[in-house]
Formats: C-alpha cells, structure tokens, sequence
C-alpha cells in the first residue's frame, strides 16, 4: 500500500468515487475542496458530508477569490446561463480557466507542509473537452509540481498526480464506486446548484446516463432537503 494522498473533492460522484477508492489504495488520505464563486456552491455542503463519512485524516476548504472574478465562464458569471446541452467537442461555456490548475498547485502547496505523496483528481475520458482534464494536463502539472516542491528537493522523492481513472467513462467510475459502496446519496452534480438537481445540464445528463447503463436509481432522486 502507498503511504498518502491529497484528494480534490467537489462533492460529485467522481471525486467521491476517488476518495473511496484512494481509501483502499494509501495507509494516509486527506481531502481538499474549494470555494471558487461557483453556482453550484451547494456541492460544498455535500463534499463536507461525504468527507465526515470517510473519516479522512483533515479536510482542507480553501478559497480561490481571484477565480470568482472571472467572467466568460457559466460557473461564476452571473450574466451567463447554465446551458441544458450536452458536452460540446471544444471547451464547453462551463469551463473556468486553468480552474484544475489552480486547484493542484494549491493542492500541492498542502502535500509539501504534509509530506503528501500523491495528489489525486477525478479527471476521466467524459470530461476530456475540458482542456484541463486530459493527460497531458495532468503529465505536465505533475512535472511543474515537482520542479517546484520543497519536500522533492529536500526528500529527492517525487509526487504524483494520480489520475486513475484517466481513459474511463462516467459508467467505468460509477461501477467501481458501486462495489466500494460509496455513499452516492452524498454527492451532488448540477451546475446549477438546484434541488432536486436541474436534469438538463450537460453534468446531470453525463450523471444520469451513468445510472441508467447500469440499471440502477439515482440515491440523490430520493433525497429532499
């Protein structure tokens, strides 16, 4: 078994599904979530109760202030809607600029002062029109990362940017959360930051269709808050 990991938790069913399964993989696991002005702040809530479940070893919630600032994007932009599409083939208008960037080297400035190993993200074949969720993304990061760690230079060890489930479909994510039993009535997916979640957006669509290949029900159908 590896020693630890940091894992990026958004409250999603991929980012859950990592966190269980960095639980079976590495003796130490710790969470990070972030606060960047997004619409769907509501997945905050569900990543803090899915994190208390898994009884990680410390759940980091950090601001990201400059990313609120940001227009363009149908995240943080007030002025721009939510669209009820599927994926586009190029960035979709849901795309934050180097939000996944941001993200790791924050993530990493943690994995120094903790002597983490890895550090993991959910990324995986669905969300490849992202820029920022495709393996030479993550390739380059890891080379960044390292280039500039302190416990690297000290340690002459090396961190990883784990992306296990890198080439897997939405459904490949969601078999391997089934047979480790992740907690999905947890998790939330619509950018919207509805409840009941939207339905229309391209993450419920994606989240949806997972279940339904798979023949199961949505636990989150289920839940009224």
């Amino acid at each position: 078994m590896k020693d630890s990991v940091i894992v990026l938790v958004s409250g999603g069913m991929d980012s859950a599904t990592l966190l269980w399964f960095a639980k079976e993989k590495f003796s130490k696991v710790y969470a990070i979530s972030f606060d960047y002005g997004q619409k769907h702040k509501i997945e905050l809530s569900f990543a803090k109760e899915l994190i208390k479940e898994a009884d990680v070893e410390k759940h980091f919630i950090v601001e990201v202030p400059h990313l609120k600032g940001i227009k363009g994007s149908a995240l943080t932009d007030e002025n721009i809607q939510v669209p009820s599409e599927e994926y586009p083939e190029g960035p979709p208008i849901t795309t934050v600029p180097m939000r996944n960037l941001n993200f790791l080297s924050i993530a990493a400035s943690f994995a120094d002062i903790y002597e983490i190993e890895n550090i993991g993200i959910g990324i995986h074949s669905v969300d490849s029109p992202y820029p920022d969720c495709r393996a030479e993304f993550a390739s380059s990061v890891e080379a960044a990362i390292n280039a500039s760690s302190i416990m690297v230079a000290k340690k002459k060890n090396r961190i990883t940017v784990w992306t296990p489930f890198l080439g897997m479909s939405k459904t490949d994510v969601l078999k391997i959360g089934l047979e480790l039993k992740v907690p999905y009535e947890k998790t939330y997916s619509c950018y919207r930051g509805t409840l009941p979640p939207c339905g229309e957006c391209a993450t419920c669509r994606q989240r949806e269709e997972a279940f339904r290949s798979l023949g199961v029900e949505d636990p989150i159908k289920k839940i009224k808050r």
